[in-house]
């Protein structure tokens, strides 16, 4: 007959003094890159029996042996998020902080490489969710990055995260990171229909993040400006202006910020977006350049009013 105990806890607790004293260890793992190359200490029958990737990396058709020991290497995996997989290997411990999230993105990034149970990326994912504003505050623009560079592993974070930044996309806007920002975020970005922004903001933004990519734009007026001057910025927001609601702007804001850019923009469209603000009860032709659905379907993530300005990109 087998009787189940309450000493479970104790053996658990056990393995991760085991883990954390290095007692008895016969795997030596190198961890980054030269010169900042560190050690980490662990035990074959834990990693071969909790981990699919460590059973065939530490096999005798693989593995390196020295005196007696495993030699493994994993340049790309930190001394820290290893050691944070490997407490998990060990004892069942998750030692995240949703207030460091590029470092909890690492964690999950490892553990995926590292062959994890899904279950356990999964139950991570849903743990970064339920605290998403710390999570956010930590270094919102590079967690975005990571997030979208690898969609396939992140795909139950990446919806919320999108949420959440269309939420608070004022923030992300006014960063004086989002002028570092590649092409590609701020497309996904643009392309969300509940991104609760206003459009003229967004026009100003790109035109901004496009004179940033080529200074020399910057060194005169745009009323000095050549045709090769507009043809310079064309081409460097050329996926980004299609993304624009134009017709969702304001007659006055046309006239003072988008006209003096007229030249950059399509001539059918920019035909069109003139015939609508100049002719009373005009139907624009150009559909897709529709409203947002900013208050449709939005989940809100509020931020108390003393916060906001101390957690955004500081």
């Amino acid at each position: 007959m087998i009787i189940k105990s309450a000493f479970g806890p104790q053996v658990l607790e056990d393995l991760k003094t085991s883990f954390l004293q290095k007692k008895n260890c016969d795997v030596i793992i190198y961890v980054g890159e030269e010169p900042n190359v560190e050690v980490v200490y662990a035990h074959s029958f834990i990693l071969r029996m909790r981990s699919s990737y460590f059973d065939s990396a530490l096999s005798p058709t693989w593995a390196e042996m020295k005196d007696g020991k495993f030699i493994f290497k994993k340049p790309n995996i930190s001394k820290l998020v290893l050691q944070k997989i490997l407490l998990y290997l060990y004892c069942g411990e998750i030692d995240i902080n949703p207030n460091d999230g590029t470092l909890a993105l690492d964690y999950l990034i490892a553990a995926d490489e590292l062959n994890l149970d899904m279950s356990f990326i999964e139950y991570v994912q849903e743990l970064l969710i339920k605290h998403i504003m710390e999570f956010f505050s930590s270094d919102p623009l590079e967690i975005l990055r990571t997030i979208l560079k690898y969609d396939r592993l992140f795909y139950k974070l990446k919806d919320h995260y999108l949420n959440y930044i269309c939420d608070r996309a004022k923030y992300i806007f006014s960063s004086e990171k989002f002028l570092l920002l590649e092409e590609e975020m701020i497309c996904t970005i643009l392309d969300q229909e509940n991104l609760n922004i206003e459009e003229i903001f967004i026009w100003d933004k790109m035109i901004e993040w496009g004179i940033a990519r080529n200074p020399s734009l910057a060194e005169k007026e745009i009323a000095k400006w050549m045709e090769d001057d507009f043809i310079i910025l064309q081409k460097s927001l050329k996926r980004l202006i299609p993304l624009v609601r134009y017709y969702d702007i304001f007659s006055k804001d046309y006239f003072d910020k988008i006209s003096p850019y007229e030249k950059i923009l399509p001539e059918e469209l920019n035909n069109d977006i003139f015939q609508y603000h100049v002719i009373k009860g005009y139907i624009p032709k150009f559909t897709k350049y529709k409203q947002r659905n900013r208050n449709k379907n939005r989940v809100r993530y509020d931020i108390p009013l003393d916060l906001k300005e101390d957690l955004f990109f500081l």
